[in-house]
Formats: C-alpha cells, structure tokens, sequence
C-alpha cells in the first residue's frame, strides 16, 4: 500500500508525516523505500519520501515498486488532476492507496507563512542559493492569496471517499486521538508511546511556535476581519463543524466531471 500524506504548507504536515512513518515502522512495516523527487532531497534529513508532481504514471509506479505486501509513506503537497478523482478513489477503495490529508485554520497558516517567509529572506542574504520558497511573502493579503489555492488542492484529496482528514489542532496537541484514526485507516496497530517519541523527540519536523489560535492574539481586528470574509466557508464548515458533507458536494461534482 503506498499511503499518501498530502498537507497544505504549514499546518503541521510534516509532524503527521511522521506520525504515520512511526505508526507504520512500530507496526513492523520499515519505512525501506524512499522515493523523492525534491532538488537536493539527497540532503533531506530522515529519507523523507516526498513528491513534487503527482501524475497517474508516477502513482502506478510506485504502487509497482511497493508491491502489495509493503506500507509505505511518502508527503506531497502537490495537487492532482480532476480527472484523476475517480481513479485515485477507487485505488483508495482496493486499497491501494490511503490518503491521509492535513489543514488547519487558514488564519494560522497565513502566519506561520509569514513567518517563513522573514526566515527565507534571512537565509538568502546569508546564503543566496539557498531556495526561495516563501520568501516573497510579506503580507497577509499575499498569504491569504495563495492559501485559497492551496485549499482547493486539499480538498479534492480529502474528498475522496476513503481519505483521512486531520486537523492541525489534533496532531500537534491531541495526538493520540490522531493515532487512534490512523490506525484504524491502515488497519494496523501500534505503540502509542513509541510512535509519539518519535514523532515529538526525534523527528526533524519543522516546529514554528507550536501554539493553538495564534490569530486571536497577533491579528488586529481589521485582519481578523479580512480573513474571516475571505476563508469564512472553510472556516465553519471544516474547522467549526467538520462537515462531511462540504466533501460529499465536491466529491459528487468532481465524479461528474464538472
């Protein structure tokens, strides 16, 4: 089974990566094969499988390379084609595939990108060839911009049926009932201790400030306001009310084709 963690940036993705890798290994599945497509990913710390581009080849192949008596996990936080929703769900119906789909509150990722954003440019005045991902954020209205998109993109992996959705909130302070789902997703079970030492202890994850709602303390009104207006569907359907059906409505027209 090749178990796909997709996540928008900065909503604490790379902590549930790792916690389906520390789930899969203590379960007896060794996490052998790594497949990463990054620039520079021979530097990635950990043999992080990862995709940049998700196509319906590069699926196959690795499902062929994997064969049907590995679990192996790789991140992306790349979308894929409409026209790919019924195949890759009736993958994730033979299980093939399990996808495992990680957001948290747009106000609070705008921040941490913005945060990013004044590491990146940092770095690139020390060190210019150092990558510039983030660094031309540097305002909310930028990052809420490119938030949108990438919320379009997490939808449609959540929206297939099968697809595990975690939030933000659960993984990085509510752990164990994360475990608990992705268990019972992968029909495997682990121990908990073990899989949470090393997710929060050993593994290199990316930790900003670690904190629940930041918006509510480092946001003025007017801010508050704004990315309210424009995040406010997915505000109250996923972070408020987990709203199945706001996926059921997306999945049914991405089956029709529209």
């Amino acid at each position: 089974m090749l178990i796909i963690s997709y996540g928008i940036p900065k909503t604490g993705s790379t902590l549930a990566f790792e916690l389906v890798r520390g789930l899969l290994t203590n379960a007896g599945f060794a996490q052998d094969f790594h497949y990463n497509d990054r620039p520079g990913a021979h530097r990635t710390r950990g043999k992080r499988g990862f995709l940049t581009t998700v196509t319906r080849e590069r699926i196959e192949d690795l499902i062929a390379q994997i064969g049907p008596d590995r679990r192996i996990a790789v991140k992306t936080h790349a979308a894929f084609e409409p026209e790919m929703f019924a195949w890759l769900e009736d993958l994730q119906q033979k299980r093939a595939i399990q996808v495992i789909a990680s957001y948290r509150d747009p106000r609070d990722i705008a921040l941490s990108v913005l945060d990013a954003g004044k590491r990146a440019r940092a770095r690139l005045l020390v060190k210019p060839d150092s990558g510039k991902a983030f660094s031309s954020v540097q305002d909310l209205e930028h990052a809420a911009k490119n938030i949108v998109a990438r919320i379009v993109q997490f939808r449609r992996w959540a929206a297939l049926k099968g697809s595990l959705r975690v939030n933000y909130e659960d993984v990085a302070f509510e752990p164990l009932t994360v475990v608990d789902a992705m268990e019972r997703a992968l029909g495997i079970v682990c121990n908990r201790e073990e899989v949470l030492r090393y997710a929060f202890e050993e593994a290199f994850t990316l930790k900003n400030k670690a904190k629940r709602h930041r918006y509510e303390d480092e946001m003025d009104d007017v801010q508050k306001k704004m990315m309210r207006q424009t995040f406010r569907n997915f505000i109250r359907k996923v972070c408020e009310e987990n709203s199945q059906e706001w996926f059921d409505v997306y999945r049914e027209k991405m089956l029709r084709g529209e």
